[in-house]
């Protein structure tokens, strides 16, 4: 598929924590690739080596208080680089640092899917309810005290494009004691809308998703992750829960103070919707900058790293590319729209002006961008 085969760049950013946009870091580092070659990578070395000083000039006008950031092209890492603290005043930034992965989480479980679909195990869209039987008849909201039996069922795709319809319940989410548990519970409430007609960002979805992948693996979300994704990858520091992280390596999040200073918070795991009994689909990993790159470039290689196929080209580009059909406003910012999981600038304008047309990528709370 060409679509896997044209985009060549990754940038990885980690910030302690931020008050900036994606494409305000990419504009002001500049990282646009050009015919000056260097190290393999075919990148401009003068450019380059102004991502660490456009980065602190950030960090000076008090904007973060730290980032660490890769630049690679043509598999070869570009630049990488830790400018600002990961303790505020006391200890600088190193490239090696472990941050919160947040939402960066979320493609995992796509991806999960896709090997799945790849097996032949199911389809993007087979109805959900012909894999977990309870979803059969699920009510969607139609008045303020009406329902009806949805029209259009949820499918396998709308669980990972964020047209799913599954309300939240973080009280009941945190009481349950497994995914399992979770999504049947999900399975008996009352959608907010028809499947495929509304975006919405959120997760529940994902959870549905991640409970697929238990069934049809035999093995916990999370052991699934971890044995046909990241150890294959050589994803030695990405974490499941803090405490696997090094606690000199871990970045504290920060906030920002009325008075202006940045105070540093104790880097928890993400329980606000799981209570700590399963792992976090939407946002659980902490991760390195470093340890994201062969993540990213499995998918540009479209679905292989290292001599092993991890997924089809063609699940790649499902995967990568926008999966919202003629739903409007179904992305992060104007001309972006939400593929599996991941987004895909497909009118790149305004704050995203400075990527290529056909990029994708994911986000996360506290500052991090792919």
């Amino acid at each position: 598929m060409n679509g896997t085969k044209m985009k060549r760049r990754i940038l990885i950013i980690f910030a302690a924590a931020a008050f900036l946009c994606s494409s305000g870091v990419r504009a002001q580092t500049g990282v646009k690739a050009s015919g000056v070659s260097g190290g393999g990578h075919g990148m401009d070395e003068k450019v380059l080596s102004q991502i660490p000083k456009k980065l602190k000039a950030i960090v000076d006008r008090g904007q973060s208080t730290g980032m660490v950031t890769l630049v690679a092209r043509n598999g070869k890492i570009a630049s990488i680089d830790a400018v600002g603290w990961r303790v505020i005043n006391k200890e600088p930034l190193e490239t090696t640092d472990v941050f919160w992965a947040a939402s960066i989480t979320k493609p995992f479980v796509a991806l999960a899917i896709m090997m799945l679909v790849d097996e032949g195990k199911l389809q993007l869209d087979d109805l959900v309810e012909k894999h977990i039987p309870e979803f059969k008849g699920q009510k969607v909201k139609t008045g303020k005290r009406r329902s009806e039996t949805a029209k259009q069922p949820l499918t396998i795709r709308n669980l990972l494009n964020h047209l799913d319809g599954l309300p939240k319940n973080p009280a009941r989410s945190r009481a349950a004691k497994t995914i399992k548990q979770r999504v049947l519970k999900a399975a008996k409430d009352t959608l907010m809308w028809e499947p495929g007609t509304k975006w919405r960002y959120g997760g529940e979805g994902l959870y549905v998703a991640a409970y697929l992948v238990e069934k049809y693996s035999g093995m916990p979300y999370a052991k699934f992750l971890k044995t046909r994704i990241l150890d294959p990858l050589g994803m030695k520091n990405t974490f499941f829960t803090i405490k696997d992280v090094p606690e000199n390596r871990a970045v504290p999040r920060h906030t920002r103070l009325k008075n202006g200073k940045w105070e540093s918070l104790k880097l928890r795991n993400f329980t606000w919707s799981t209570g700590g009994n399963y792992f976090a689909v939407d946002g659980g990993f902490f991760s390195t900058v470093e340890d994201l790159l062969p993540w990213y470039q499995m998918l540009l290689n479209g679905g292989q790293y290292g001599g092993v196929r991890y997924l089809s080209e063609k699940s790649v580009y499902e995967l990568t590319h926008k999966q919202t059909g003629d739903v409007k406003n179904a992305g992060h910012g104007a001309g972006n729209f939400h593929a599996l999981a991941f987004q895909e600038a497909v009118q790149p304008q305004g704050e995203t002006a400075a990527l290529t047309k056909g990029s994708f990528g994911k986000g996360g709370s506290g500052g991090s961008i792919t």
